[in-house]
């Protein structure tokens, strides 16, 4: 499948037309082109280095394009300035001024726009019960925790009720649990107020978690744009595949529905010929101990089934994730992750056991010639 580019369910409030930078020969961003509805929520997620934090700059009218337009509400914004389009930014290390107090910080921009000192004083105190910081305007950046700097710049931003709302990797300096709480308030606040956000992203979790669509860069590219659920059940290329969520994944010949593995043959549910790549998740793998009979075909479809040996267990919390290794002799067996929850009712499963796996051939993904 080739390269998404522009997926559209609502009128475009914020559009990416071709849009492109090059620092000489290299080209960091390369022909993105989006559109974002009015009110969405849009991750742009990718490894480091993929382009995602470049393209929020361009945005955001702090680094030039080289090629391509922005289009917000209609308007294109090639060679308006940063602080002349209407866009608020939360970046990465919050970028507070350490000698300003909090309410001083959050009035920056009010103050650029030459705001009357009584609407500022106004919408500070807003800004402030947006983000439950009231009672600490008076305090100074250092006398705050992380999760308190990041909301006085989640308030900055805001405050000049922007049109658009970029995120750049906000919650990377947060602790686990309190990201888990600041993404949630994040997401409230942002759907609160109606506003169209972008949200860079390297951590999926919080993409899948977050936001309306997901794009997902690659190498300056966009590979594919969709829901949640999309990228992660319909992945279109396998970088979306092995970079969204986890993965088992297995090479081989394909014709038709089936494929012929070292050790063994799997059915498919999209019919394939030639060399192939497959991926199955670890958490739709169901495991067992050993036997020799597959579940039987239903409503549900055709089940493949591999027999092999448990070699690691690791309790994760609320998941457990066995290794299995299947097939036997050098270079024809390979390494198998499931993944089940703690909760699950079934028969204990231990190092040493030999095993049955079983999943679907619909949940089989198929990338190859006709995949």
């Amino acid at each position: 499948m080739d390269r998404a580019s522009v997926m559209v369910s609502a009128p475009s409030h914020l559009g990416l037309r071709g849009l492109t930078k090059r620092y000489g020969s290299f080209v960091a961003v390369d022909g993105l082109s989006l559109d974002v509805a009015k009110g969405e929520m849009v991750a742009f997620l990718g490894p480091s280095g993929c382009g995602k934090t470049t393209s929020l700059r361009m945005i955001a009218g702090l680094t030039p394009a080289s090629a391509g337009e922005i289009v917000v509400g209609g308007r294109e914004l090639s060679g308006v300035k940063a602080h002349q389009r209407d866009i608020g930014v939360v970046f990465q290390n919050y970028a507070l001024f350490p000698h300003m107090t909090v309410a001083e910080n959050i009035a920056f921009g009010l103050e650029m726009r030459r705001c009357s000192r009584a609407e500022r004083t106004q919408r500070v105190a807003e800004a402030l019960r947006l983000v439950h910081l009231e009672g600490l305007d008076k305090r100074k950046p250092a006398e705050l925790s992380g999760g308190q700097q990041q909301r006085v710049a989640l308030a900055r931003a805001l405050v000049i009720r922007p049109s658009i709302l970029l995120l750049d990797e906000p919650l990377s300096n947060l602790d686990a649990k309190l990201r888990e709480e600041m993404r949630n308030e994040i997401r409230d606040i942002q759907q609160r107020l109606g506003i169209t956000a972008i949200f860079v992203t390297h951590d999926q979790g919080e993409a899948l978690a977050m936001c309306d669509k997901v794009a997902v860069l690659n190498q300056g590219r966009l590979d594919q744009v969709g829901t949640p659920e999309d990228l992660y059940e319909r992945p279109a290329t396998p970088f979306v595949a092995s970079f969204v969520g986890r993965g088992n994944w297995f090479e081989g010949d394909a014709c038709g529905a089936r494929v012929e593995l070292p050790w063994g043959t799997l059915a498919v549910a999209r019919p394939c010929t030639g060399r192939a790549r497959l991926m199955v998740r670890p958490h739709r793998i169901r495991i067992e101990p050993q036997r020799l009979q597959p579940p039987a075909a239903g409503s549900d479809g055709e089940w493949n089934t591999l027999l092999g040996t448990v070699e690691r267990v690791v309790y994760a919390g609320d998941l457990v994730q066995y290794e299995v290794r299947v097939g036997a002799g050098a270079g024809a067996n390979a390494a198998v992750t499931v993944e089940r929850s703690t909760g699950a009712q079934r028969e204990p499963v231990a190092v040493g056991m030999p095993v049955s796996l079983s999943f679907l051939a619909a949940d089989t993904l198929v990338f190859g010639n006709g995949g």
